[in-house]
């Protein structure tokens, strides 16, 4: 009787812990959407303490991360998310989750460019699904840096893996050929461009929700001159 009892108490803490941390969430996105910062801040800090596996600690983390960047606390900000992604809570595909987040604020600052593609080779050490969103990022992001370092060669080598891997979503594959489309315009490689371009609209026609496809349409018509 006694360990039924224990039981159900315990099943009911954790029922209020997570309706806790849900509520302290939904609080943290409902005042950044209003722009009350200081108060997402604050509510999604207080998630962060209430988390109990390592996505709840991740949202959470990351919802106080961009509430410290709209507050202009940006390394004040880098350093906890940082730091958040050692923590002991932390799985690996939400480390992977973090860096890449970390990293991706940095994708077209000249002078930390190199610093953004560091946590991304850190972010590759952290196992996540291969098909997954939190993996695909990882080198869409890299990519993007090397395009910007004017290095297209390495831009189209680092998501040329990606492209063989099974099970990608259409938006990823439109937003990866769409890359390597433009490195290939880098090089003057025209047809190789042109073939990427295609390939990305015929993978964004096959994503179920409101999709632009406007840039691979424009960069058709004007490749396919």
């Amino acid at each position: 009787m006694k360990s039924w009892i224990i039981a159900g108490i315990l099943c009911g803490g954790l029922t209020l812990a997570a309706a806790n941390f849900d509520e302290l969430c939904s609080a943290g996105a409902q005042a950044a959407k209003e722009k009350d910062f200081v108060t997402a801040e604050a509510k999604y800090g207080e998630a962060v303490d209430a988390a109990e596996t390592s996505q709840q600690k991740c949202r959470a983390v990351l919802g106080k991360f961009q509430a410290m960047r709209r507050l202009k606390k940006s390394q004040e900000a880098e350093k906890f998310a940082l730091a958040a992604a050692e923590d002991e809570m932390i799985k690996p595909q939400e480390a992977r989750n973090i860096l890449n987040t970390v990293a991706s604020g940095y994708l077209w600052t000249k002078g930390k460019q190199d610093f953004a593609l560091n946590l991304l080779r850190q972010a590759q050490n952290c196992e996540a699904p291969k098909n997954g969103n939190v993996y695909y990022r990882t080198y869409y992001y890299m990519a993007l840096v090397y395009l910007q370092q004017d290095q297209p060669q390495a831009a189209i080598e680092t998501l040329e893996n990606i492209l063989q891997t099974k099970g990608i979503h259409p938006a990823n594959l439109y937003s990866a050929n769409m890359v390597i489309g433009k490195a290939y315009e880098k090089l003057g490689k025209t047809e190789k461009a042109l073939e990427h371009y295609r390939t990305a609209l015929e993978n964004g026609k096959k994503v179920k929700y409101k999709f632009n496809l406007s840039e691979a349409e424009k960069a058709i018509g004007r490749l396919g001159k």
